[in-house]
């Protein structure tokens, strides 16, 4: 039987994580909203913030099930907070899903297939890769993270036959590149983009001179790559192109359109090719090697005018933690 004491001190222990749980919801909310206005103010000066910036909006999933547990509670404010809260996530995903679709190529255009894609450093299914390129239908093809093993087993997948024309630059670790094309390369070489290479290549398309550059930013997690990172961003902001020719960023440019830096080439004048003619939310990372689905867009092209997006898609990709994007493209032809 339980006495009188036993009693009275399981009620205190009840009333004391009663007592408890609205301060927990209440911090909580104050972590989401904090959460949210760091999102929003996009900051970019330390490795912390960032990755916030980054995930932020899924961080606000958390809203979902606060807001059903402070109802349950009938803790009003904190139950109202968590409901603007999911709002702001609604708006978000609204934001980064894209309707556009397919678009029509002008009258007398030539068109153009480009296919991007990270290989992903010590990936084992390159040979897997190799054969998904030769039967893709890409015109041109461009990769990050080619390292001299990568590049060996590529061209024995017979990449070489369906793409006579490349420039290479592998190298170990995470900033070997690579260029295949069924069309000639001219100007084709590696750069120094603060810091680290990228790979360039024109060709001639409609009459007129087609830049791709095979973009393939650092990973801004530590301070000195947050730094780099932001520096390669701003130098590709000022790669728009002269008189009549056309320019293509096209890779892994490991930023997210929340982030300030990338969104500075938006402002510029380059044009985000999902979002003129891709369909859904166009994620590329992660890929496969974790049970968690692919939940940001890393890898994106932006184009100058005069060219005219038609399609853009993602691919799966054997072995890496990044997807394909795929490309189509519509040059006018040069009067």
């Amino acid at each position: 039987m339980k006495t009188v004491e036993s009693i009275g001190y399981g009620l205190s222990r009840t009333r004391s994580r009663s007592a408890v749980l609205p301060w927990v919801l209440r911090v909580a909310a104050a972590l989401l909203v904090l959460c949210a206005v760091v999102a929003r103010l996009h900051p970019e000066n330390s490795v912390v913030l960032l990755a916030l910036t980054t995930v932020g909006g899924w961080v606000l999933l958390l809203a979902v099930p606060l807001t059903a547990i402070a109802v349950v509670c009938r803790e009003r404010v904190v139950a109202a907070v968590s409901i603007v809260l999911c709002l702001v996530l609604l708006a978000w995903l609204g934001g980064a899903y894209r309707t556009a679709g397919p678009q029509q190529a002008p009258g007398g255009a030539a068109t153009l297939r480009l296919l991007s894609a990270n290989l992903k450093a010590g990936n084992t299914a390159i040979g897997s890769v190799g054969l998904k390129l030769r039967n893709s239908g890409a015109d041109m093809v461009t990769l990050q993270e080619v390292t001299p093993e990568h590049l060996a087993r590529l061209k024995k997948s017979g990449l070489a036959e369906v793409y006579p024309y490349s420039v290479t630059d592998p190298l170990p670790g995470f900033h070997g590149s690579a260029i295949f094309s069924k069309l000639p390369l001219t100007a084709a070489r590696a750069f120094d983009v603060n810091g680290s290479p990228m790979m360039t290549a024109t060709i001639t398309l409609g009459g007129r001179p087609l830049r791709v550059v095979d973009v393939h930013a650092v990973a801004p997690l530590s301070g000195t790559n947050l730094t780099r990172w932001r520096g390669q961003l701003a130098d590709l902001v000022g790669m728009q192109p002269a008189g009549t020719s056309a320019t293509v960023l096209i890779g892994d440019f490991n930023a997210t359109l929340d982030h300030r830096s990338l969104a500075a080439l938006t402002d510029s004048g380059w044009r985000d090719a999902f979002a003129e003619a891709g369909e859904g939310f166009g994620f590329t990372y992660p890929n496969g090697w974790t049970p968690v689905v692919p939940m940001l867009r890393l890898d994106h092209a932006m184009v100058s005018e005069p060219i005219t997006v038609l399609r853009a898609d993602t691919a799966d990709n054997p072995g890496s933690d990044h997807r394909m994007l795929a490309v189509d493209i519509a040059v006018p032809a040069a009067s």
